[in-house]
């Protein structure tokens, strides 16, 4: 007989942190600067809230990546960190089969790390750093309102090597203002001559409500043009590969087996759970968002949570979702997992969709027609070609 470990479903576990030390001027993100009594009884509550869902899922479920972002984790202090850490241990991972090997990532801002710092998110049990660089270029750090410098993300990088870290994330941007073609070439070959694990690679997008928004709207916002755009993005994939990268997602590259297996949960439909500020949450099919205000959530009771967002995914949902979820990675969808999960054959379903679309040259299916992917051509007009799978 199987034991109850062997038995439970694998959940992904999200913990917000919506604080920083600065906003910076495209982050549309749920978070801000705040005192530090603010900040620890942020932590108070939300190790609550660990506990809570800890009790309630641990005979259903099993965490098996954890994912601290925010805002800016790393502006806690250590004690604040430890804490966190220790609330993680006790109510998701204490008991759990798979410790040890859970993929456990935590975002910190270069401007935020010091050695102390560092002996606390090891001490939290974390074996996954995600830095936010964004840029090698000073002044293009400084234009987006970045806090940190080039030598400070180098810094940063030094220590949780020596401190022995061996699976460590550097998140870059396209489309900054002032950028050149030639500087996010320098920015590439800066990133790589380091080694880091795994690259994401995302453009600029200006959101509304931000500085950014507010200056594109008076015409002050100079960013790359379409065509510079164009070569940033033809030479992120071209030299990451050529520096050994395999691209597995629209915007992530890494090294074999260094896939961060917490994103892949997204998407490829899997259980999450979000704590915290905003994080949402898939359970079942049940997707949920928590209180985005934060004075109101500190007033919350765990049992007690108000969702700003609840709804259960219809059979249709669940199927639009799969597609244009999956279909962001490169290896694509399973053609028998579709069935087996909805009871129906996908080139049934989909059966005008598809046929134009290999035609065109956007989608691509394996030999034995058992997966399908976007091409290259598809990529690139991403979002056009998953918009055909809204049933």
């Amino acid at each position: 007989m199987k034991s109850d470990a062997e038995i439970r479903k694998p959940l992904a576990l999200y913990i917000h942190i919506p604080f920083c030390v600065r906003k910076c001027l495209y982050c549309d993100f749920l978070s801000a600067p705040a005192e530090e009594q603010t900040k620890e009884h942020y932590i108070d509550r939300i190790v609550e809230d660990i506990r809570y869902y800890g009790e309630l899922y641990k005979k259903e479920y099993e965490v098996t990546s954890v994912f601290i972002g925010g805002g800016t984790p790393s502006c806690l202090s250590e004690a604040m960190l430890v804490k966190l850490g220790h609330a993680v241990r006790e109510a998701f991972l204490k008991h759990s089969s798979s410790d040890g090997s859970v993929e456990y990532t935590i975002e910190v801002n270069p401007g935020t790390v010091t050695g102390e710092k560092v002996n606390a998110i090891k001490e939290m049990g974390a074996n996954r750093i995600s830095i936010g660089l964004q840029s090698a270029d000073n002044g293009e750090l400084q234009a987006l309102g970045r806090i940190h410098t080039y030598e400070d993300f180098l810094e940063s990088y030094r220590i949780f090597r020596e401190q022995g870290f061996e699976n460590i994330g550097v998140d870059l941007m396209a489309d900054i203002p002032g950028q050149t073609f030639s500087g996010y070439q320098e920015t590439l070959k800066k990133v790589c001559s380091l080694s880091p694990e795994h690259i994401s690679g995302y453009s600029l997008i200006v959101e509304e409500g931000t500085p950014f928004y507010e200056m594109q709207e008076r015409g002050e916002l100079i960013i790359p043009d379409e065509e510079t755009d164009r070569q940033m993005y033809e030479e992120t994939g071209r030299y990451l590969k050529n520096q050994g990268y395999e691209r597995y997602e629209i915007s992530n590259y890494a090294k074999k087996g260094r896939e961060c297996r917490h994103n892949l949960t997204y998407w490829e439909l899997g259980d999450y759970l979000g704590i915290g500020l905003g994080a949402a949450s898939l359970i079942g099919h049940e997707r949920r968002r928590n209180e985005t205000d934060l004075e109101s959530y500190l007033s919350q009771r765990p049992d007690m949570q108000i969702f700003t967002e609840s709804h259960v995914l219809s059979v249709k949902e669940q199927m639009e979702e799969y597609m244009f979820l999956g279909l962001r990675k490169m290896e694509g969808i399973s053609v028998l997992d579709f069935q087996k999960r909805f009871g129906i054959a996908l080139f049934f379903l989909y059966g005008d969709i598809l046929p134009k679309l290999f035609s065109r040259g956007l989608l691509a299916e394996t030999k034995n027609r058992d997966r399908i992917y976007l091409t290259k051509k598809g990529i690139d007009v991403s979002n056009v070609v998953l918009a055909e799978f809204l049933l």
